[in-house]
């Protein structure tokens, strides 16, 4: 008899548990529906954090190009300035043999080149209207700067001045 009301009890808590259980089946769905919901907010969470990690580090990075390039260009205005003086020095080597005046010229163009500004060779190379500027058209070979009327510089990689130049073009 033990055994049959030991089976009995265990039979009764069997029935109660399914029951419970399927009294428990919608509070599980809908358990499942907010852990759902929540992994759904995880990943929408992590992918506008990521977005905005991205964001930071193009602005870092933009940031620091600007920097770069401003100090490149900040002495641009004065290096503008001082074009006009080294043309005059240039002219007057034209027109002088006073060999203080060439080292001047150079000593000035030294200078500049420590601050990132080189001439533009034009003399003999094909006319480029990106950095040179064409002031008169003379017979000669097509499309060849024939002189140079006023030496053009780049200040590092950007145009500081345009050459001014005399182009060949083909007699007809």
């Amino acid at each position: 008899m033990d055994s049959k009301k030991k089976q009995q009890a265990i039979d009764n808590e069997s029935e109660e548990l399914k029951v419970t259980d399927a009294t428990n089946e919608p509070e599980v769905e809908e358990t499942n529906e907010q852990i759902g919901k929540l992994e759904q907010e995880i990943e929408e969470y992590k992918a506008k954090y990521m977005r905005a990690i991205a964001d930071y580090q193009n602005l870092e990075k933009r940031s620091r190009e600007e920097r770069v390039e401003w100090i490149k260009s900040a002495g641009k205005n004065i290096l503008l300035k001082m074009l006009p003086v080294l043309d005059t020095l240039m002219l007057a080597s034209k027109h002088s043999t006073d060999q203080n005046l060439l080292v001047s010229i150079a000593q000035f163009i030294d200078a500049l080149k420590d601050e990132g500004v080189t001439r533009i060779e034009t003399k003999g190379k094909k006319f480029d209207p990106m950095i040179m500027e064409a002031i008169q058209v003379v017979e000669g070979e097509e499309g060849r700067v024939i002189d140079e009327v006023r030496a053009g510089f780049m200040l590092h990689d950007k145009l500081l001045r345009a050459a001014e130049v005399t182009v060949g073009k083909a007699s007809n």
